[in-house]
């Protein structure tokens, strides 16, 4: 055989041998096993639509898994201590996880520190309310998903009909101080349910107490601390036990409510007025009450105390990575993919959470697009925290239970803040030791 035809018979068995392995060889190989990502979250439809969305484009890759916490079987009290559980065990069934966002500070000892996954330009694309309350001791443990804020609602067509009820609309838009807004009531001469808020034991009545503390005293945390005899402490208890028994502007059936109860109440007994956050209009319209009736509500500000300035709470979730997930690469994708323009705009759309990236409150783009959006902006000034500190949860427990006491009557405005200091100060000689 001359050379050529060597080199042709070598290069027609190399071939031969190259078939062998794709056909019969390389289909017996094990495939690569599709990463799956545990995520604990109330699911919305903007998380189903976004993670359905994900899981297309990584077919085969990465696949997230939800675990759902629905609002209408978990409290956040009750979700918090399941997840805290379940990460306390160390073992990896949760890989991510949506957290309150004053959560932050008890969590970081069970989740993964965050700083070296997102530069100084991914964080700097997130706005300054949100990304503050990702740190812990100067170091970043969670990135923020998306701000809820603290909202008045109010029924527009009942209030149409009534004598100075637009007055009282455009009235709202500016702000009012809660005796102004208690004076419409006895100029409606109004029996129904005037304004309803959450009050059972639980943070969400605690967010409301706040709303008030803080529209007294901005600083009160950081001048004051958590000591509650004080002359603002006492007068925002007193001003939600003054809805409830001496203005009956409040039913006392509110004691018993959380957020979903207190809505609905709100919803089927006509409710005049109701405070709730930014995302209500679609947290309750997948599961509607009365379509028509949820389809009269108006956004508004809060009232506030005479001296007062206007005051709206940030709530919200952030996402945390668990430090036991063993897939934590795919985990910070499917991360920064919640954080993509794409993705907080569903979150806005559909959900109706606000966007925690600055370009959605800037560019033309998002500005043309969802003109209310200048007033979200205007809202956000009026935004104030709850403490960001590791305590927190432990102390605000304790001020839920005896603030509820004093808004059912059973102890009076005074003797619950004596003993919520007691109780305080006995936990952080637990803690300290002594």
């Amino acid at each position: 055989m001359n050379a050529k035809q060597i080199w042709g018979v070598s290069l027609f068995s190399a071939i031969i041998v190259l078939y062998v392995a794709i056909y019969y060889v390389y289909p017996n190989r094990p495939q690569k096993k599709e990463i799956e990502i545990y995520f604990a979250e109330r699911l919305t439809e903007a998380h189903r639509i976004l993670i359905d969305r994900y899981n297309a484009t990584h077919a085969g890759s990465i696949k997230v898994v939800p675990i759902d916490f629905p609002m209408s079987d978990f409290s956040t009290d009750t979700r918090k201590e399941i997840l805290a559980r379940s990460l306390r065990g160390e073992d990896d069934a949760i890989d991510l996880l949506a957290v309150d966002l004053i959560w932050v500070h008890r969590f970081t000892k069970w989740c993964e520190p965050l700083g070296k996954y997102f530069t100084v330009a991914e964080r700097d694309r997130l706005i300054e309310p949100a990304l503050r309350t990702c740190y812990h001791e100067g170091e970043l443990v969670a990135v923020p998903l998306f701000l809820v804020q603290g909202v008045m609602y109010y029924r527009e067509d009942l209030l149409k009909k009534l004598p100075g009820g637009k007055r009282l609309m455009n009235e709202l838009s500016r702000g009012i101080t809660w005796s102004k807004f208690l004076s419409y009531q006895k100029r409606f001469n109004w029996h129904g349910p005037y304004f309803i808020y959450p009050a059972a034991d639980y943070e969400g009545m605690i967010c409301s107490y706040i709303e008030i503390l803080l529209s007294l005293k901005p600083q009160y945390f950081e001048t004051i601390g958590f000591r509650f005899d004080t002359p603002e402490a006492k007068r925002a208890l007193q001003l939600l036990v003054d809805l409830v028994h001496r203005d009956k502007a409040t039913p006392p059936d509110v004691s018993d409510f959380t957020d979903t109860p207190s809505y609905e109440y709100f919803i089927r007994h006509d409710g005049l007025f109701l405070r709730g956050w930014t995302s209500y209009d679609k947290d309750f319209s997948y599961v509607p009450i009365d379509t028509f009736k949820q389809s009269r509500l108006r956004k508004t500000l809060l009232p506030f105390p005479d001296g007062g300035t206007p005051t709206s709470l940030f709530g919200g979730w952030n996402l945390m990575v668990s430090k036991a997930s063993t897939k934590k690469g795919a985990v910070i994708d499917f991360v920064k993919y919640l954080l993509s323009n794409e993705a907080q705009e569903v979150f806005y759309r559909t959900g109706g959470f606000y966007p925690v990236i600055k370009a959605f409150y800037d560019d033309s783009t998002y500005l043309n697009r969802y003109p209310e959006i200048r007033e979200s902006k205007e809202l956000l000034k009026c935004g104030v925290h709850r403490p960001l500190q590791e305590n927190y949860t432990k102390y605000s427990k304790i001020m839920a239970r005896y603030f509820a006491l004093a808004i059912k009557g059973d102890i009076p405005v005074n003797e619950a803040l004596r003993r919520v200091q007691a109780a305080i100060e006995s936990e952080k000689n637990l803690t300290t030791g002594r």
